[in-house]
């Protein structure tokens, strides 16, 4: 850990340690990934990869090991704990934040190269989810108005924290069916409250938000255009990035929680969920329509939108773009129109997502349809 011997802080900028955290971050997964591939397919730890039951090509689905080395590594060395610079803020729940992503990232990666059951998994992210809520003391601790409720009591926050965060993880999880989803909308993520945590000149935070941001552009390079060298994201992946983006929502809305805040956003919960509205809307539709038909609700179908938009006929690459430049929209509108409070915006962000989605089903039942009919 980072303590008050490292003389460093007294001289480097938050600025320059932001750029340089980001800048380590690509370099590091850039070198890492091909070794993680190499070695993956020698002790064939991969995916086959087949169209019409014939063999394309083994893909790894560890992408999530580069991810955590390089942002633990990055983290612990540029991350000031102590606030020695006095333009500086501390971060002193570092600690719980790498002991939370290390806990959800060996859950993941057991489960990629021996399945767990999905209640082991559930708990471990528990777990980690309450080590940064209850011990590291991230959370979200007022709503501003959203549904008339303001301050929340300790319990309420630990609870509707945990929540949140759980669906944060499992929804991102979910959105790693396509190529470069679940990546990308944790990049756009990292981004826009990396960008927030500067301008609120909470530099500890901007740091780990351009470190997961760094850290994601080599995966998804080879994720998407990688050949040889081509892996997934795998739970390893999808788990970190999810507990990492809770946080960063976490620390957002904590950071909104008084109005006496000089960078104080009075729509602060309705903005962060616009954030992440793609896939955390996507998992609770999902979610709600098993509970519904009685079925399995952790079996794999093709109920979710990214399979919807490639059954009406979108590439991968095509549905992960469409998809993200969605969120962006929510993002831009949630933050131009604060002024018409939380509770309005929740209300039209979500009916807006409700017919996007509608739209993209009906559209795949006509496709179906004409295709039965033989057109």
């Amino acid at each position: 850990m980072v303590g008050d011997s490292n003389f460093y802080f007294h001289f480097l900028t938050p600025q320059i340690r932001i750029a340089l955290a980001f800048a380590i971050a690509i370099v590091l997964n850039s070198f890492a990934i091909p070794v993680i591939v190499y070695i993956a397919k020698f002790k064939k730890l991969f995916e086959v990869e087949s169209e019409n039951g014939v063999m394309l090509q083994s893909i790894p689905t560890i992408g999530g090991l580069g991810i955590f080395a390089s942002f633990v590594i990055v983290s612990l060395t540029l991350i000031n704990t102590c606030g020695l610079n006095g333009n500086s803020s501390c971060l002193q729940s570092l600690s719980p934040i790498i002991a939370g992503t290390a806990l959800v990232f060996f859950i993941g990666m057991k489960d990629d190269l021996l399945d767990v059951s999905y209640w082991k998994k559930m708990l471990v992210e528990l777990l980690a989810l309450f080590i940064i809520v209850v011990v590291g003391e991230v959370r979200i601790n007022s709503l501003q108005g959203m549904f008339s409720f303001f301050e929340l009591r300790y319990s309420a926050s630990v609870l509707l924290s945990m929540l949140v965060g759980f669906i944060i993880i499992n929804a991102l999880n979910f959105m790693d069916g396509i190529d470069g989803l679940a990546a990308s909308l944790a990049l756009l993520g990292s981004v826009v409250f990396g960008v927030f945590f500067i301008t609120s000149a909470d530099w500890e935070y901007a740091i780990l938000s351009f470190t997961l941001f760094g850290s994601l552009i080599p995966f998804l390079y080879f994720n998407i255009f990688g050949k040889t060298n081509k892996l997934y994201l795998g739970d390893t992946g999808s788990l970190i990035i999810g507990f990492i983006l809770a946080v960063l929502v976490f620390r957002y809305n904590q950071l909104n929680s008084s109005i006496l805040y000089k960078h104080y956003f009075a729509a602060a919960p309705a903005f962060s969920f616009a954030v992440v509205i793609v896939p955390m809307f996507d998992i609770v539709r999902v979610f709600a329509l098993r509970i519904f038909h009685r079925e399995n609700k952790f079996k794999a179908d093709r109920r979710h939108l990214h399979y919807i938009l490639v059954d009406i006929g979108l590439t991968h690459l095509q549905s992960t773009i469409l998809l993200l430049s969605v969120n962006l929209v929510f993002i831009a509108f949630a933050y131009f129109f604060n002024s018409l409070g939380n509770s309005r915006l929740m209300y039209i962000m979500v009916t807006a997502i409700i017919a996007f989605t509608f739209i993209a089903i009906w559209i795949r039942r006509r496709k179906n349809m004409l295709r039965e009919a033989g057109f």
